[in-house]
């Protein structure tokens, strides 16, 4: 089936054609989303450009782009510098509705999202120095250096940024923490960028961030566990935790 084939039900919707601006854009996303969910779209598959989207779907370029960017946020789709939009895997649809609506109710519950992140990534660090083998050593390695090589492409970095460390929490080899703890990952940085999915405003950190930093607070995390070293994979992953913190503090200023 070729691409254009493929896209044609969106093409069809009367909705996203004529509608514009973030309705739109959300509505191409929630298509997207079902393709993924019903496995029209499978892990890996490359999205076609912005271009070709937009010209596919009668609509603008901004509205595809906002569009991405809902998808990388949600973790569904991670983009990949110079190269395009790929899909990363199937969403867990009842964790992650349950998430969105006491985000939706409670502002200060995101507070304790991020708690719940410290605590299943230090869980699945904890469980990959135990448990991670050398391939799954290396893979965190070139997750690595996919984020080093990312800085200056906000989408791309936030993607390799959730793959990296989707990648050391899944080698704790329990597929049901691995999976929570991407959920909670997606929601949390859908919940504290929504400026930037929905206008591209981009928070000053996130700017200014740069290889040195990426090395700091990552690096030892991989470090932790390429030497089995427990206490060093908890302190190391709360010290990422700790400068996420005072990020996405410096990002609601």
């Amino acid at each position: 089936m070729t691409d254009e084939a493929l896209w044609r039900p969106i093409e069809e919707t009367p909705a996203i054609g004529s509608a514009g601006g973030s309705g739109a854009a959300e509505e191409i996303a929630d298509q997207v989303q079902e393709m993924i969910v019903s496995g029209r779209l499978e892990a890996g598959a490359r999205l076609p450009s912005e271009r070709d989207l937009a010209r596919m779907l009668a609509t603008s370029r901004p509205t595809v782009s906002q569009a991405i960017r809902i998808l990388v946020v949600k973790g569904l789709v991670h983009t990949r510098r110079g190269s395009g939009a790929y899909v990363m895997r199937r969403p867990q649809e009842g964790f992650t509705a349950s998430v969105n609506l006491m985000l939706s109710l409670d502002r200060e519950s995101a507070a304790q999202l991020n708690e719940l992140r410290l605590w299943l990534e230090t869980a699945g660090v904890t469980e990959a120095i135990e448990r991670a083998t050398l391939d799954e050593v290396d893979a965190g390695k070139a997750a690595l250096d996919q984020l080093l090589s990312s800085t200056g492409d906000i989408a791309a970095w936030m993607s390799a940024d959730t793959s990296f460390h989707a990648t050391v929490v899944r080698a704790s080899h329990n597929p049901f923490l691995a999976s929570i703890y991407e959920s909670v990952h997606a929601n949390l940085i859908r919940y504290e960028h929504r400026g930037w999915i929905d206008r591209g405003a981009v928070p000053d950190w996130l700017q200014q961030i740069d290889a040195a930093e990426i090395t700091a607070i990552h690096e030892p995390i991989l470090a932790a566990i390429r030497d089995r070293d427990v206490e060093a994979g908890r302190l190391a992953v709360l010290r990422h935790h700790e400068a996420m913190e005072q990020h996405l503090c410096a990002s609601h200023e």
